[in-house]
């Protein structure tokens, strides 16, 4: 078994968010577990399950929904994005490796130059041909914006301006966490987030941190990626951000989690309720957390 999670540059027009619900719904073999929608970021990422070829049609579906639906040229978001279906990530599940799902990413490639699919991008991560794109960061440098100018070159297909780019990859399991901190605290949400990410002195291992002012929300937000769960858990990152927040004087407001997680991201705790009520990831939005838990659709 494989797991996709398509982050879609579109976040706010329900109905075209509906439409892309609607195509992974209708396409065969595919079990959609979660969709989470952000307005501030003008983003939706949906998390579905499927085999290599399951996988690899949907995929293909959502790709043609985006260049019906949507025009880089007018987007707008506080998230770093390159193109209409930004990132395309698909991570293994035991007994499935990495391997396989590199041959589900080959899968995709082939059907984008069969069916003449006018987009193109950039292999990351276990993909990743030039080393240099290992990271999705260095893929995304400079965002849509700058994509005329990248020297860095398509490893496959061609230059869409209503497309933009895509990063497509395999990579392991990574959990989209954000902590909340006041409407007036960008500033120190930009601060702590570069005091946690592991690239700083001080950082956390595994982990990659912004920070940003949310308006719909009326909050800033320290927005992590934990990249490695066997050496990082929700917790850590929480804990460490309520210190760096009582360094600068200022209050957090618990915390939110995107798309889903391994069941293994809770071990700090006895059960995912307690993690749950710990982390305040229901301060904002109601939340179920057995169903945020990718063993429990396995």
């Amino acid at each position: 078994m494989l797991e996709c999670v398509a982050n879609i540059s579109e976040g706010r027009q329900t109905a075209i968010i509906n439409d892309f619900k609607s195509s992974l719904l209708c396409s065969p073999g595919i079990n959609l577990i979660n969709i989470d929608k952000g307005y501030d970021a003008n983003r939706t990422v949906f998390t579905f399950l499927g085999d290599n070829k399951s996988i690899t049609s949907a995929v293909i579906g959502l790709l043609r929904k985006c260049l019906i639906h949507i025009d880089m040229r007018k987007h707008l978001g506080n998230h770093p994005r390159i193109g209409s279906l930004d990132v395309c990530p698909i991570i293994p599940i035991h007994p499935s490796t990495i391997d396989d799902a590199n041959e589900c990413i080959q899968n995709i490639l082939k059907e984008i130059e069969i069916q003449k699919i006018k987009v193109g991008g950039w292999l990351y991560r276990e993909s990743s041909v030039n080393p240099k794109n290992y990271e999705l960061s260095n893929v995304r440098k400079g965002q849509y914006e700058m994509l005329s100018k990248s020297r860095n070159k398509f490893d496959f297909g061609y230059f869409n301006p209503r497309f933009g780019a895509m990063a497509l990859g395999v990579r392991n399991f990574l959990i989209a966490y954000n902590i909340h901190l006041g409407k007036n605290n960008t500033f120190q949400a930009k601060k702590i987030a570069g005091i946690i990410r592991e690239s700083s002195a001080t950082g956390i291992p595994g982990v990659k941190s912004i920070g940003w002012y949310c308006d719909y929300l009326g909050l800033s937000q320290v927005s992590c990626n934990i990249i490695d769960v066997d050496i990082c858990t929700p917790k850590l990152v929480y804990d460490r951000v309520l210190i760096e927040a009582e360094n600068l004087g200022i209050t957090t407001y618990g915390s939110e989690l995107i798309g889903m997680l391994p069941k293994i991201a809770f071990r700090d705790f006895d059960t995912s309720h307690k993690a749950m009520k710990y982390l305040k990831l229901d301060s904002i939005n109601s939340i179920e957390i057995e169903e945020r838990i990718i063993e429990n659709y396995i």
